[in-house]
Parts: structure tokens; C-alpha cells; sequence
């Protein structure tokens, strides 16, 4: 599924664009989001495949540009340096410099053209598929933003509404709340499969899969998993 993060302070626009953008696409989910804080958030939170940001998003601060220093805080970004943007603009001149300095795809003018948004967005869509995954994942604990590195989960376990991490270096890290539905939206990787309903298992560290006695072998001595009765599918192949 493509995630499309629209950044627009005025919540009528930003439910147009992402109406379009639902009506153009399928498989797709749409942040619509008016703070640039909460847009950043977002942005690390989950891995997105296209930005849409309206350039002013403070009116009543004249020559507010703040949606320019957004995209230029999300290309710092390991993985989103070249991941797509579409700048939404009402001034005169949108081929402005810091559009090519960031690397943005396309503009879109006000008053709007539905018929370019779908056009751009569908063209944004062919490039995403090439994305870099972000290797660093971002949970919330206890009010503070814990950073984790997604190739350094051996798998996950969920037990009384906690997340427990355990880590390639046998550390292990809990997170209340975190449902492992949840934990999946967050990694979006192929990379890691749910084998049972408390379990999900990054596949780099799995050794071999026992699908008959419904069993995992994990790699490095890190021990063995239950696959769940309903979970045995997705195992197949899996080594």
C-alpha cells in the first residue's frame, strides 16, 4: 500500500488533494495533515512514498515559507532524500531555485487542476517502488521518542498489550500499547512476518522453518518460534 502524506494548512484543500488522490489511486492511504510538527512526526513514524506541501502554511506570518523548510528537514532524512514532492503553490514564479535544490517533482498552482494532480501523483507513484527503506523506526514511550534499528529486530512478541523487542544484541525493548498490527504499518517491509498472533519475526534471522511440527529456528542461537495454526502459509519457503 502507497502512503501519501499531504501537507496544507487550509483542512478544505487538504481534503480535496487527498480526495483526488483516493479517487486516482488504489491501495493507497492518505495522511491529510495541517501542522508542520505533526507532519514530521508522521514522516518518521511511518515511510512515506509521496509529499504534497503547500509552500505557506502560517497566513498571518508575512512571507512565510515554512513548507520549504519542511521538505528541507525531510531530506535529511536517510531514506527520503529522493523519495517524491509536489510543491503546492500560489506564487507567480513556481520554478523557483529551492524547488531544483530539493529535488521536488512538480508544482501545483492555485486554483487548482484535478486532472495535473492526478497526473503528477500518478507519475510519483511509478518512482516509489524504488524507495529506500529507512533503517531507524520511531516509537513513542512514555512521552519520549525512542529510535530503533529496523535490522537489528530478531522479532517482536506481544503480551498484555506490550511490544516486546528483542534485539540482535539480546537487548530487549518493550513498548506499551503497540499493537503488532501497528508494528507492521510502521516497519513496511516484506522483511518481517507474522507467525502467530503474538509473534512477528524478521526473516534475515530466521535458520529454517519446520511448517509440520509448526516451528522456527532462529539463526545465531536466538531460539525457536511457535507458528501459529493459521500463520503456517506464510511460512512456506521462508529459510
Amino acid at each position: 500500500m502507497k502512503k501519501v502524506l499531504v501537507l496544507e494548512d487550509n483542512k478544505r484543500t487538504c481534503d480535496m488533494i487527498s480526495q483526488i488522490i483516493y479517487d486516482t489511486c488504489e491501495l493507497v492511504e492518505v495522511y491529510s495533515i495541517e501542522e508542520v510538527g505533526k507532519a514530521y512526526k508522521c514522516a518518521l513514524e511511518n515511510t512515506i512514498d509521496l509529499f504534497i506541501v503547500d509552500i505557506i502554511l502560517d497566513t498571518s506570518v508575512p512571507g512565510d515559507i515554512s513548507g520549504i523548510r519542511f521538505v528541507d528537514s525531510i531530506r535529511q532524512i536517510q531514506g527520503y532524500q529522493f523519495v517524491p514532492v509536489i510543491i503546492v503553490t500560489s506564487l507567480e514564479d513556481p520554478k523557483l531555485y529551492s524547488y531544483e535544490e530539493l529535488h521536488c517533482y512538480g508544482y501545483i498552482e492555485k486554483p487548482f487542476d484535478p486532472e495535473r494532480i492526478k497526473k503528477l501523483v500518478l507519475e510519483c507513484m511509478k518512482f516509489s517502488d524504488g524507495k529506500v527503506k529507512k533503517q531507524k523506526l520511531y516509537f513513542r514511550k512514555d512521552g519520549i521518542l525512542v529510535s530503533v534499528n529496523r535490522d537489528a529486530i530478531v522479532y517482536v512478541e506481544s503480551i498484555n498489550h506490550v511490544a516486546y523487542f528483542h534485539m540482535v544484541n539480546n537487548d530487549t525493548l518493550d513498548i506499551p500499547y503497540l499493537t503488532l498490527k501497528n508494528f507492521l504499518k510502521t516497519v513496511d517491509s516484506d522483511d518481517f512476518i507474522q507467525c502467530s498472533r503474538q509473534c512477528v519475526v524478521n526473516e534475515k534471522y530466521i535458520s529454517s522453518v519446520d511448517s509440520v511440527n509448526r516451528y522456527i529456528t532462529l539463526t545465531e542461537d536466538k531460539g525457536i518460534l511457535e507458528i501459529g495454526i493459521m500463520f503456517k502459509k506464510r511460512l512456506r519457503g521462508a529459510s
